[in-house]
């Protein structure tokens, strides 16, 4: 009986299934019918004849389908319109535009875009190709410290720097040769650690380092405070101090414990006792004393005489975001400091982003605040080289919001701010400015207009050319991917816009040399890519003559 029910509903089933699939299915609408027909245009996937070529030469590229539509298509180099020079059935030649930048082309017919492969433009600015970064970094590259040695030391949170490191990590410092060859010589012990990222340093005198930036051990000595000193060769600067002895347990009739107790009494610490809760934004050298700027909520110092090995004692004080240190870490009271508080100043009530120290001695501070030390301030100040708020300083209502960077020419003695305001001390600049050291604005810079974007970074040059990257698509106008270089005048340069898009974000800018003595340009950030060409962190760009 059982296997008969099996078998009558097996049938069944199948009787289901077969009338399922006799039935008609149901048509549904071609969501494409009524479309535009295709063109038939369609390029090669071989490079144009040249690949490569100046403002003014003439173009080639083999495509198929251009012919029907040689009267009403145009072409465009990466953004810019090109003069069409002749369409035939095998490719169509172009003529490279005034203000062609190398990357992508497209044929518009129409509404119908039609991409071409990648041209190269060639002017006065190209990458080093004699600088041997290899692929750079694997991470942020905060910026580049030239030495009295003629080598750099480049600094961020990076773990690799070319093909070295992959094995055992670098941690966010090397030293390399001005061609930007790895040296080997160098040993931090692994630097920062994991966590660590270093974002400013400065040499002293005698050749030690003194770095700073969000870090808590510097190779294996773990309780450093976002700041401290290394020698020349890289290791840490560390002395010995005499500390609180440990008893050191079991039996006092047990034997001699005495040279127990005296290794309990001293321990190896960093010279530099001093640090910060808070991470350091920048750091500044002026004569014997080092100015330190950034997230500063307090200042930290431990306090030996009360110390064990294992237990430290601290002292801490209050400050205002800016504090200056002695070469061995002590705080200065004397600048820009309450002694009847026993504090900092209040500073700002917001964030520093950048700083510059003036030849005078003066500091002049950027970021998103509103008042300093109390008074009104447009997210600008300055402090006088005894670090009260100068009364000189004459910005007036200065930026009306945000401002990321400032660089400061000492040739030119012009400063230079980008940012996210539109005004400055009431005239219209959009998110860039140049200014004069009193904080009065130049009005012989005037920038264009940013489209699709704006700038986070801008740096002067020594013959008074202006570099500006960010997140912009278009200047003036014109197509300028997140990188280009201006005249004094804030007009784009001519010759020295050829490059193509720049992938991340610049935080720093120093004047180099190429190998054959040509002017150059490294910069360092967040880089993936520049000029259609990979990257990692750091690159060095060649300003032709």
């Amino acid at each position: 009986m059982m296997h008969l029910l099996k078998y009558t509903t097996g049938i069944m089933l199948c009787a289901v299934l077969a009338t399922a699939c006799n039935k008609p299915e149901k048509e549904y609408p071609n969501p494409y019918q009524g479309g535009k027909p295709t063109l038939g245009v369609k390029f090669s996937q071989e490079l144009p004849t040249p690949q490569n070529g100046e403002v003014g030469d003439v173009v080639t590229y083999k495509a198929e389908g251009l012919l029907p539509h040689k009267d009403v298509l145009k072409f465009y180099m990466n953004g810019e319109l090109a003069q069409v020079v002749s369409v035939t059935d095998k490719g169509i030649s172009i003529r490279i535009p005034p203000n062609a930048s190398s990357g992508g082309s497209l044929i518009s017919i129409g509404d119908q875009l039609f991409p071409a492969p990648v041209f190269r433009v060639t002017g006065k600015v190209s990458l080093d190709r004699t600088f041997q970064a290899g692929k750079g970094t694997n991470g942020f590259v905060s910026s580049v410290l030239a030495t009295s040695r003629n080598r750099y030391l480049v600094m961020g949170s990076f773990t690799e720097y070319g093909n070295v490191g992959m094995s055992d990590p670098l941690y966010g410092l090397i030293l390399t040769e001005k061609n930007g060859a790895y040296v080997p010589a160098f040993k931090t012990d692994s630097a920062v650690g994991r966590n660590g990222s270093i974002t400013a340093a400065v040499q002293l005198p005698d050749g030690k380092f003194i770095l700073a930036g969000s870090f808590s051990q510097y190779g294996r000595k773990s309780g450093i405070a976002n700041i401290t000193r290394i020698h020349e060769g890289g290791l840490l600067d560390s002395t010995i101090v005499r500390v609180i002895p440990t008893d050191p347990g079991g039996d006092p009739h047990d034997g001699d414990h005495t040279a127990e107790v005296d290794n309990s009494s001293r321990d190896t610490v960093p010279v530099f006792n001093g640090g910060f809760n808070g991470s350091v934004r920048q750091i500044f050298l002026q004569g014997t004393k080092v100015v330190c700027i950034g997230n500063l909520l307090s200042y930290r110092q431990y306090y030996y005489p009360n110390s064990t090995r294992n237990n430290r004692a601290v002292d801490y004080r209050s400050i205002g975001k800016i504090a200056r240190l002695t070469l061995t870490g002590d705080l200065d009271s004397t600048y820009h400091y309450d002694l009847v508080n026993h504090r900092g100043k209040d500073g700002p009530t917001g964030s520093l982003n950048d700083g510059v120290l003036l030849p005078d001695g003066k500091l002049l501070l950027v970021g998103a605040f509103r008042s300093f030390d109390g008074v009104a301030a447009g997210n600008i100040a300055r402090l006088t080289a005894a670090g009260d708020a100068d009364p000189g300083f004459n910005a007036g209502s200065g930026a009306d919001d945000i401002i990321t960077n400032v660089y400061y020419n000492k040739n030119t003695r012009k400063l230079i701010i980008a940012g996210a305001f539109k005004n400055y001390n009431g005239k219209p600049r959009p998110g860039l400015a140049m200014i004069n050291e009193d904080g009065s604005l130049d009005e012989t810079f005037v920038p264009g207009a940013f489209e699709e974007g704006r700038p986070y970074f801008s740096g002067q040059l020594s013959d008074g050319k202006v570099i500006v990257t960010g997140t912009f698509r278009k200047y003036s106008g014109v197509t300028r991917e997140g990188f280009m270089i201006l005249n004094p005048d804030g007009k784009l340069a001519q010759g020295y816009n050829n490059t193509g898009r720049l992938n991340g974000t610049i935080t720093s800018m120093m004047e180099s040399v190429t190998a054959e003595g040509e002017p150059a340009v490294i910069l360092t950030g967040f880089i993936s890519s520049f000029d259609n060409t990979g990257l990692g962190g750091i690159m060095r760009i060649v300003l032709s003559k």
